[in-house]
């Protein structure tokens, strides 16, 4: 048996994947960010250790209508990529809100899902989610996404290229 979806819903779902898929678009002429690796509609997620760390870009109505950036860990890899990613924080963190801009906040190592630790950018993200929205928020992903990229993925870099290279 089909579910209906309520109009409202559809024409939310459509909007979303719109947004996604330019993104997608124009992630790959900045050549800013790695190959899209895994996630819904909802999010996208950039591997840097396959199912330990990696890169959400993030954009939801709620709790309250946001954008924002994690580097989310989990695992026993997790920890020790986190460990490693907290210990460079001092030359880290000054980049990453460099990128990140005014009212948007920094979280390190707090995370709502259990068993995982953020380091994160989230910004308000005001309703309405037009197309002139649409495009500031794919241009904040974009800038704060490849900031998150270039400031955590060279931790990983010596043991990926140790085990075949496990970062897209």
């Amino acid at each position: 048996m089909l579910r209906r979806v309520a109009p409202r819903r559809a024409e939310e779902l459509s909007r979303d994947r719109t947004f996604w898929a330019d993104l997608q678009e124009l992630r790959v002429r900045s050549n800013a960010l790695p190959r899209h690796t895994a996630g819904g509609f909802r999010n996208r997620r950039f591997a840097i250790i396959r199912d330990a760390a990696w890169i959400t870009l993030y954009r939801a109505v709620h709790p309250y209508p946001q954008i924002g950036v994690f580097l989310r860990c989990t695992g026993l890899a997790g920890d020790a990529y986190f460990t490693l990613a907290d210990s460079a924080r001092d030359a880290i963190e000054p980049v990453l809100r460099a990128q990140m801009g005014p009212g948007t906040e920094l979280e390190w190592g707090t995370s709502h899902h259990p068993g995982m630790t953020d380091i994160a950018a989230i910004t308000a993200a005001p309703l309405p989610w037009d197309d002139a929205a649409s495009d500031l928020h794919i241009a904040w992903l974009l800038r704060v996404g490849a900031a998150w990229w270039q400031g955590f993925a060279f931790l990983a870099q010596e043991e990926n290229d140790d085990q075949g290279g496990a970062a897209p």
